[in-house]
């Protein structure tokens, strides 16, 4: 499995199955977040866990790729992909504004992504996130969880390995703390950074979990 960011909460996520190599492109942003999402991006699974302009782009992405948006259980070309509902706390005009956690199994692991969380997880939303080895959580404060509650939610996970997002990029409109302030409230931080992440389940940490900074 191979693991590239493209910046906010957006990854291709590349797994081998029996049928041949399905990518799976997460949260396509609009330009008018103030990055340029890359051009040439094919899926054949699109997973969308909010509505807003950092992740509604999927016009974006080329190929007729299977669209994620809903809460659910997916098979879609012998990968799984269960979607939970986890609304956030802050509103919009008096409505909660809905957000999907994603939990992603092939290649003999399981991921979660969890969207533009912005809180702790509930008892529910952690059951269903059980055994999880790699959480690509966001850590930027604002609109979504801080530092602080992000290295709550991993200890809540409890994963082998931690993909920060939704941090501090030049560009951005928006502001975000970077993953330095993220490692400093999560106090030990076995870090590596690299451009792409490959994996296999043997590659896994046993021990250490491992925090790895995915640059764009």
């Amino acid at each position: 499995m191979q693991i590239s960011w493209n910046g906010f909460s957006s990854f291709e996520i590349t797994t081998k199955t029996s049928g041949g190599d399905v990518r799976i492109v997460t949260d396509p942003y609009q330009n008018t977040t103030g990055l340029r999402f890359p051009r040439t991006l094919e899926a054949e699974i699109l997973l969308e866990s909010h509505k807003e302009e950092d992740a509604n782009n999927r016009e974006a992405v080329m190929g007729s790729p299977y669209v994620i948006d809903l809460p659910g259980e997916f098979e879609v070309r012998s990968v799984f992909v269960f979607g939970v509902s986890a609304p956030l706390t802050h509103e919009e005009k008096g409505r909660k504004i809905q957000n999907l956690l994603f939990r992603i199994e092939s290649e003999g692991m399981r991921l979660a992504h969890l969207g533009a969380l912005d809180r702790a997880l509930t008892d529910d939303e952690l059951q269903k996130l059980e055994n999880i080895d790699i959480l690509l959580i966001p850590v930027g404060g604002g609109r979504v969880m801080d530092p602080k509650v992000a290295a709550e939610v991993i200890s809540q996970i409890e994963p082998r390995v931690v993909i920060p997002m939704t941090h501090a990029l030049p560009g951005m409109k928006e502001s975000f703390s970077s993953i330095d302030d993220f490692c400093k409230a999560f106090g030990t931080c076995r870090r590596e950074d690299m451009n792409k992440y490959k994996v296999t389940r043997k590659d896994l940490p046993e021990d250490d979990m491992l925090i790895l900074s995915l640059t764009r």
